[in-house]
């Protein structure tokens, strides 16, 4: 939370300052902080609760359904993936509650939208993009006009979490892939323009474009600047992530390979129907997932999972009626 406030105060005094947090989230609170005149976090924490608790959050479970009606065309599973959403965290917090999980208050106000952080932000500008792009697709109204606004919406939403790039390309090589070059240009452009103050800010302040905060020992305390890839990401991570799984909540393990296995149903039933969608979706969740297991920085961090939420749901729910659709063969 200090780092962004830190960096957002900067900028509502116009002297910004190096910093470990990307640009999104403190220029979200930027405003708030030079028309409150806030000296602190807990100064602005009322306002921000309000905004992402009650209106971020209640527009997500919107976005959600809107997201599950174009995939799934039904308006009860949409519906059903809207309720999902909502209770999620409820069922997460009974999970963890009963697996005597240490940290499982923090973990479920993460998961309720009430903390300051850039996760909430990061998760509402990305599920917007996703439903624009999956709505325009659907309709057939990839413009190249649309294109721009929804690239423009995307790098909006790498602004806010480092992670949130990989979506830039994974778009436009649907672009690529469904023949929508003049589109893809359109994409491609918008997205360049919005994520180059990113850039530029990073080069003032840490000599690369490339070079973020969270690599700078003397902000972050990694000591990692010198490695592009190499400082960001570790194969032991992934050994640390599900070691740790297994050490909290180990009743996961087993429960794991049974979700993976509908998901995985899921993902084959919408791929047999619409395999743009289908591919569009597993990319979205698994993006995301990937960096964060891989990430140095994110272990045990529930948090940054809140993007795939979506996509993980509306499997979720195609696995399930495909495993229903099988009781004809017994």
């Amino acid at each position: 939370e200090i780092h962004y406030f830190e960096l957002a105060q900067s900028f509502a005094k116009f002297s910004p300052i190096p910093n470990v947090a990307n640009l999104g989230f403190p220029l979200f609170l930027a405003p708030i902080i030079y028309f409150t005149g806030a000296n602190s976090p807990v100064d602005i924490a009322k306002i921000v609760f309000i905004i992402q608790a009650f209106l971020f959050f209640s527009f997500a479970i919107i976005l959600v359904a809107l997201i599950s009606f174009e995939i799934l065309k039904s308006r009860k599973l949409a519906l059903g993936a809207a309720t999902l959403f909502t209770v999620y965290p409820y069922i997460l917090f009974s999970i963890l509650k009963l697996a005597n999980f240490p940290r499982v208050i923090p973990a479920f106000h993460y998961q309720m939208w009430i903390n300051i952080g850039a996760d909430y932000l990061s998760a509402i500008l990305l599920y917007f993009g996703f439903y624009l792009f999956i709505k325009k697709f659907n309709d057939n109204k990839l413009s190249f006009l649309s294109a721009a606004a929804i690239g423009a919406l995307l790098s909006a939403v790498a602004l806010t979490r480092v992670a949130n790039i990989l979506y830039l390309p994974l778009i436009f090589l649907v672009l690529i892939w469904l023949k929508k070059y003049r589109e893809s240009i359109g994409f491609g452009a918008a997205a360049f323009l919005v994520y180059l103050p990113q850039w530029v800010y990073n080069f003032y302040f840490f000599g690369s474009p490339f070079t973020y905060g969270y690599r700078i020992q003397e902000l972050s305390g990694h000591g990692l600047e010198t490695k592009i890839i190499g400082g960001w990401f570790s194969i032991n991570n992934v050994y640390i992530f599900f070691e740790k799984i297994w050490l909290n909540l180990p009743t996961l393990v087993w429960i794991f390979p049974i979700l993976v296995i509908i998901l995985i149903l899921g993902f084959w039933r919408l791929f047999k129907e619409k395999k743009h969608l289908a591919m569009i979706l597993g990319f979205w969740a698994l993006l995301n997932i990937g960096f964060y297991i891989f990430f140095v920085d994110a272990q045990s961090q529930l948090r940054y999972f809140i993007p795939s939420i979506p996509p993980l749901l509306i499997l979720l729910l195609a696995g399930i009626i495909k495993i229903y659709e099988f009781r004809r063969f017994l």
